[in-house]
């Protein structure tokens, strides 16, 4: 009994999450992978996030004495708890609002400092238009139109429902269905969502979610491990209303 809790322990600490890099391997360029995100979603003027996360390649690194920057300004380390002893970590920061490029830079804990990541995101006056009405009947097709599309377009849609046979009186059950994934890739198109999609014997349609994403990825210093990288996602989401 004695031999197998022993075991259990070793096997909880061998599964943990984090990365046990050696001071040297720390100030490795070889031995550190990032992954950088932005996020450019619906607010007028400002990000979703900023998120790095640094790894070995397989398990997060959470170092105190790696520093990143974005644009000459320090960003914060964030460790959350997970279950057990796992642990996950980015860093990040409170001010996002938009700039005209991003450069991403790291500090080692020797002090050293290196350049990480650069991207410059694409004029939004160059990118795709979209036509999305701002609500849906259940009795006509919904239509999605655009033109100007350069690069290809993840579309996803989803519906929320209410489930109409309730268990109690005084309970109301909602819940959702996500359309398969599409990708928009002509220039100038429409993408059609028949009506049969609204209407069902078993459930009521509240809205219609509409997600458009498209990503651009930056340059990243090939002294970091492979496979690095820094992606920028451009998200239009709306949700429409249902009409009678």
């Amino acid at each position: 009994m004695k031999c197998y809790t022993i075991l259990l322990i070793a096997i909880i600490f061998s599964s943990c999450n984090n990365s046990k890099l050696s001071s040297s391997d720390a100030t490795n360029l070889k031995k550190i992978k990032a992954t950088i995100t932005i996020q450019n979603g619906t607010k007028k003027n400002s990000l979703d996030y900023i998120k790095v996360k640094l790894s070995d390649g397989k398990k997060q690194i959470i170092n105190k004495n790696i520093k990143v920057l974005l644009n000459n300004t320090p960003l914060e380390l964030f460790v959350r708890q997970g279950n057990y002893y796992d642990k996950y970590a980015s860093y990040s920061t409170d001010d996002l609002v938009r700039k005209d490029s991003y450069y991403f830079e790291v500090i080692l804990p020797d002090s050293t400092r290196h350049p990480l990541a650069f991207i410059k995101p694409i004029n939004k006056n160059r990118v795709a238009k979209f036509s999305i009405s701002k609500s849906v009947s259940v009795n006509d097709d919904f239509v999605l139109k655009w033109t100007n599309l350069n690069t290809p377009h993840q579309l996803d849609i989803s519906k929320g429902l209410e489930i109409k046979k309730k268990r109690a009186a005084n309970i109301t059950e909602h819940t959702y269905h996500l359309r398969p994934t599409d990708t928009l890739k002509k220039r100038t198109g429409k993408y059609i969502v028949p009506k049969s999609y609204f209407t069902d014997s078993l459930t009521t349609i509240n809205h219609l979610t509409v997600k458009i994403t498209r990503k651009e990825t930056g340059l990243t210093n090939p002294r970091f491990l492979k496979n690095s990288c820094i992606t920028y996602y451009h998200i239009i989401e709306k949700t429409l209303a249902f009409k009678e």
